[in-house]
């Protein structure tokens, strides 16, 4: 069974690098085209309409995880009838966060003046192109993509995600192509929504030919008491993550203007890019993640997250190391000099990425134990303290306090909150003190990573892209060197060769 996860876990993390690669790479491809083509203030309005609804989708209140979570063991056991009980529940309420969705947008509408400082574009009408970002949005919930949870149960995100690779491709070329020729916008944005509608057919396809037990049910199915409770506790951190994520455009948008929102988006899509990559990484072991914790023991699941962590916290470590060095120099070659963040800034988007990615490995476990409700305090008061701080101080310092007040709420309440009620609740027996005294010494060799190489990378006397080139070799080597001469000693160590050599031997008998 153990060779059976990490063999999923390796297709998952496969499928899910490629997807985001060729999504990161699009997706840049896209915003510097639709930048050079259109400008600034299409940039930034596209932003601020993906952040609206952003707050729109809190809707969806995380009810896919936790009907995920609720799939894992009838998945286990191959018991059918559960398994369409289930899913067939969570058809009917993606029918209702659809609906909640598309009536809230339309809500919205008249208010779209009020949410930009300043001008924008009158040679477009923003009301129709609002309406498209938000067809775009709500379209999947009143189709197929219900039926992707039982893909994530299975253990096979991996065919979800070679889908969007293969649909991404095709859509982005089309999309760029357009824009090129037409310079229409609104073109742009239909054929996303076109991209989306065969998204959901190709997923609703495959799953109807891996899992041919699945059937509508027409009777009345009645909610779980523990899938309540799990969809309660969700709901509030939906709350939470849309307050930290979407709020922050709409308030620069709100005090500052589009051509702020669009610099601040520039530098957070680099953000976003880098983090779904490492979000990839840990989603693609969340079935696996889910399955150890029904069969195995508390203190078997507590090495592995120590091991996991480890392994997570040198990725996470290197990359932080690579935007401090790279984000400056990449965003005055992408975005030019009059679109870019001052460097205290940067460096604290930096800070931004390395805290919020050290909370993602402990979440797979908060996830695959199912303890949402247990932290609902906790996503309430990050989600007021963040909604607040991000009022206070983005209206006095700008940008600077937008990124300061997300920092401040992660460490407090998503971070040491969240911590502590995962050791009291699941890890009862397990040391919260190792576990913090190993997180606390992954920061301080990321520290001295980024210090030494941040030191080298700004003291050569080059510029353009064999800076970047330079740099990144810099970036490449140092903290690399660092982190395992750091860790190299510890008895995690041990396990993370373990684990390499398994997922080697499946890479290479698959090759």
């Amino acid at each position: 069974m153990e060779k059976s996860r990490t063999k999923n876990t390796t297709r998952n993390i496969s499928a899910g690098f490629i997807n985001q690669l060729v999504s990161i790479g699009l997706m840049f491809i896209s915003r510097t085209v639709l930048l050079w083509v259109l400008g600034a203030e299409f940039t930034g309005l596209a932003s601020l309409f993906t952040s609206i609804l952003g707050v729109l989708n809190m809707a969806e209140l995380g009810f896919n995880l936790a009907v995920v979570r609720s799939l894992y063991k009838p998945m286990a056991e191959k018991d059918h009838e559960k398994i369409c009980e289930i899913v067939n529940l969570f058809r009917k309420i993606y029918t209702i966060v659809g609906t909640v969705i598309l009536v809230g947008g339309l809500a919205v509408m008249p208010f779209l003046p009020h949410l930009i400082n300043g001008t924008y574009p009158d040679s477009i009408n923003i009301y129709l192109i609002y309406f498209l970002y938000l067809i775009n949005s709500a379209i999947s919930y009143f189709m197929l993509a219900y039926k992707e949870c039982l893909l994530i149960a299975d253990q096979r995100q991996d065919i979800a995600k070679n889908i969007r690779t293969i649909v991404n491709i095709i859509n982005y070329g089309a999309q760029l192509l357009v824009l090129f020729l037409t310079k229409n916008f609104y073109l742009y944005l239909g054929i996303a929504i076109v991209g989306t509608i065969v998204t959901n057919l190709m997923i609703h396809f495959s799953t109807k030919k891996i899992y041919p037990f699945y059937k509508r049910i027409s009777h009345k199915t009645k909610l779980p008491s523990d899938l309540k409770k799990q969809m309660s506790g969700l709901m509030i951190n939906k709350i939470c993550d849309t307050f930290r994520n979407s709020f922050d455009s709409i308030i620069i948008s709100s005090f500052i203007g589009l051509t702020a929102t669009a610099i601040y988006e520039n530098y957070y899509y680099i953000y976003s890019a880098l983090y779904g990559i490492m979000l990839m990484i840990v989603n693609a072991m969340s079935a696996s993640i889910g399955n150890s914790i029904v069969k195995n023991s508390e203190e078997t699941n507590y090495k592995q997250l120590l091991t996991f962590s480890q392994i997570y916290a040198g990725i996470i470590g290197f990359c932080t190391v690579g935007l401090a060095c790279l984000y400056q120099p990449f965003m005055k070659m992408w975005a030019g000099d009059d679109l870019m963040l001052p460097t205290f800034d940067m460096l604290l988007f930096c800070v931004y990425f390395y805290t919020i990615n050290m909370n993602n490995m402990r979440n797979q476990y908060i996830s695959g134990t199912g303890i949402w409700w247990k932290l609902k305090w906790s996503y309430v008061f990050e989600a007021l303290a963040n909604l607040l701080l991000n009022f206070i101080l983005g209206k006095f310092f700008g940008i600077t306090g937008v990124i300061l007040a997300t920092i401040i709420t992660i460490v407090i309440f998503n971070y040491f909150q969240r911590n502590h009620t995962l050791f009291k609740t699941y890890f009862k027996h397990q040391s919260i003190a190792k576990f913090y005294t190993q997180q606390f010494y992954y920061l301080l060799l990321t520290t001295i990573g980024l210090g030494l190489s941040y030191f080298i990378c700004e003291s050569l006397p080059i510029d353009g892209v064999l800076d970047i080139v330079v740099r990144t070799a810099i970036c490449l080597v140092i903290p690399n060197v660092i982190y395992y001469l750091g860790v190299k000693h510890t008895a995690a160590f041990v396990e993370v060769k373990k684990l390499t050599k398994k997922i080697s031997k499946i890479v290479l008998r698959k090759a």
